[in-house]
């Protein structure tokens, strides 16, 4: 019987986790990861050429074995190495196939939803335009998961563009955007981009009629502006240009008008779209790009090879597999500067606890694998967390899973946890504004008691009292019985916006939802408490609550991991720089995926050679700044960080405290 080794399993993982990353348009790494199918074993041949990257040979090699395996696990198997061989060796049509084949003689195949988001873009790479618009539009119409749906709606719209299908292709582009994971929307409008640049003016006209103010109803209107001064027609332009500055005047598209008036054929006035094609992305996976920085960090004279780093994340998740290639983006903007030295590897968990421990076990069994980054998810992280003690690899998650960390001498987090948020708050409230009497109310669920216990826990050691609690059944959302008890409900000026109630607290904390904290100040107020300092957590952040409840929360302190409002040269650089390598806006996850590369690269830097140095290294990291403030990690291998924090003012949120050095 045939053995495959534990190198060829993780190479054909690699390809399942690609396909689904890849048809994001995500730049990769070399990816490797581990196929947990039943164990199956190519001859010594076809393991021995793709080993020596003589990919054509192994798929030769691997299509004789097929011949003698008709059926069985093992045939899954080796359809998945025969895929990946073809596709590595430029046999597109023949990958393809395979994989056509892998998913319909084996429909349940834990490979199924990776596989089949990928085989359009091979059928469009085997210059095959058709059967990729054939195969993504049945398997689409098929699909329940709306990121997988809009995957293969972009495969389609792609393979309708290359054949000139303009108008086609748009309409697969406008389907894609709804339900897609962020590069996939992304790569989706600059396909529609392109489209409607090639579509002629009743194209452009009906798309306009279609979709009026809504997207891509304005984009058709610019262009439509475009091609009358293309056509040297100024009158016209001017009309369709006074249109659009009309009813889409904060377009950004509206800046390039001007430079349309003067030279529509000028590099200022260049149309977006003008440079889209999706061959390169689409064919960007058997190269095994990585990309070299530019710049190094320093000697890492402890690393005697190539070292590697895999990041584990939930990709294919629905709920956080746009987290996932936040964490993605800003881990690779961290590590770019260490390659060819370190080398970062992708694979993907989908959200499953029992594909962690495979995964995060078959790094470790890996000796070149010297750091795992992730899970995300609160039931992943305890699986990595416990297989990654268990088998002896550094691992740095990125969840608030409370506990992850403790007892466990290989484990790091990089996450602001509700318990940090809690914490700091106590701190900032008796430390900076120099209040001694603190009250507390708090939904009476795990998470409520969790936090009033961490508030009050820290409170107290600072020093101040909790002088007043109370509670209340966060489903029955019954706010104005415990309001009436902390204030003593003894109204007596409601018409009064000065009057300031006697009460025994100087802030009260509340950790839960805007939605809750919308009804629970008003009722303060009415009760005379009109000039409070309130404190609360992340989750207050939305625009509503500043808006419609600002007056109440004027002087308020709320902790936020990562924020715009920052001026920190760290949190600058960082923000331009992602902006600049992906077109997106860093938010929080992106931001603590650069930080926990940052942390890896530091540690390289001082001399970290070995996983035991590794983690030696992180722990004895003094506060240095990240993108999320000047952090390091505590005893116990968890992030230390005083976070930022915001206040409102007026009806705005505004920066209250730049994050700095734990204390």
């Amino acid at each position: 019987m045939f053995n495959l080794n534990l190198s060829k399993r993780c190479r054909l993982y690699g390809l399942l986790l690609a396909a689904a990353l890849l048809t994001a348009c995500v730049p990769m790494f070399d990816t490797s990861g581990p196929f947990t199918s039943t164990p199956v074993s190519p001859s010594a041949a076809a393991d021995q050429a793709y080993d020596r990257g003589d990919y054509r040979t192994a798929a030769q090699a691997y299509k004789k074995l097929l011949d003698q395996e008709t059926a069985g696990s093992r045939r899954e198997t080796l359809l998945g190495m025969y895929g990946l061989s073809s596709e590595r060796a430029g046999s597109y049509l023949q990958a393809a196939q395979a994989y056509q084949n892998l998913i319909g003689q084996y429909p349940g195949s834990q490979y199924a939803s990776t596989l089949k988001i990928r085989i359009p873009d091979l059928y469009i790479l085997a210059n095959r335009p058709g059967d990729a618009i054939t195969v993504a539009e049945s398997l689409a119409v098929a699909e329940t998961v709306p990121a997988s749906k809009a995957a293969l709606r972009l495969s389609a719209g792609r393979a309708q563009y290359l054949q000139g299908k303009f108008r086609d292709a748009l309409v697969n582009f406008i389907l894609a955007i709804g339900g897609a994971t962020t590069a996939v929307r992304d790569a989706a409008q600059k396909g529609l981009e392109a489209s409607l640049l090639h579509l002629n003016e009743g194209g452009l006209i009906e798309v306009q009629r279609q979709y009026g103010q809504n997207y891509p109803g304005p984009e058709a209107s610019w262009y439509l502006a475009r091609q009358a001064a293309l056509a040297g027609n100024q009158s016209l332009f001017t009309e369709r240009a006074d249109y659009f500055r009309r009813y889409f005047g904060s377009h950004p598209w509206g800046a390039k008008l001007e430079a349309l008036r003067v030279d529509p054929n000028s590099a200022e006035a260049r149309a977006p779209g003008s440079d889209y094609d999706p061959m390169p992305v689409l064919a960007s996976f058997g190269d095994g790009v990585r990309k070299p920085g530019t710049a190094s960090l320093g000697p890492m004279t402890g690393l005697k090879g190539q070292a590697v780093i895999v990041a584990i994340l939930p990709f294919s998740d629905p709920s956080s597999g746009k987290f996932s290639q936040d964490i993605l983006a800003g881990l690779k903007l961290a590590l770019n500067h260490l390659s060819p030295k370190v080398t970062l590897e992708t694979v993907d968990s989908a959200g499953d606890p029992t594909i962690v421990v495979k995964l995060v076990a078959e790094a470790a069994a890996r000796p070149e694998v010297l750091a795992i980054v992730g899970p995300l998810t609160s039931r992943e992280s305890l699986a990595a967390a416990q297989t990654a003690q268990a088998t002896g690899v550094p691992i740095i998650i990125i969840s608030q899973r409370l506990g992850i960390t403790t007892g466990r001498s290989m484990v790091f987090r990089v996450f602001l946890t509700p318990k940090h948020q809690a914490e700091a708050v106590a701190r900032y409230a008796v430390r900076r504004l120099n209040l001694s009497d603190l009250g507390v109310l708090y939904p009476n669920d795990q998470y409520g008691q969790a936090m009033y216990g961490f508030f009050r826990t820290e409170a107290q050691r600072m020093g101040a009292r909790v002088s007043s609690i109370d509670t209340y059944d966060p489903n029955q959302r019954n706010y104005a019985d415990p309001v009436n008890r902390l204030t003593g409900g003894q109204s007596v000026r409601r018409a009064s916006t000065s009057y300031q109630a006697n009460v025994n607290f100087q802030a009260l904390f509340v950790p839960d939802t805007a939605v809750a904290i919308a009804q629970i100040l008003p009722l303060m107020a009415y009760n005379d408490v009109t000039k409070m300092v309130y404190l609360g957590s992340s989750i207050w952040l939305t625009k509503d609550l500043a808006k419609n409840s600002g007056r109440y929360l004027q002087g308020s302190v709320i902790p936020d991991a990562f924020n715009s409002l920052s001026e920190r040269r760290q949190a600058t650089r960082f923000r331009d720089a992602f902006n600049k390598s992906t077109g997106r806006v860093a938010d929080q996850f992106a931001a603590y995926g650069f930080d926990a590369g940052l942390a890896l690269a530091t540690a390289f830097t001082a001399g970290a050679g070995t996983r035991a140095q590794l983690v030696n290294a992180l722990s004895a990291i003094k506060p240095f700044d990240g993108a999320t403030g000047p952090f390091n990690f505590g005893p116990d291998g968890d992030y230390q960080v005083e976070p930022l924090m915001v206040t409102v003012d007026g009806t705005n949120f505004e920066l209250l405290a730049e994050p700095s050095e734990y204390r």
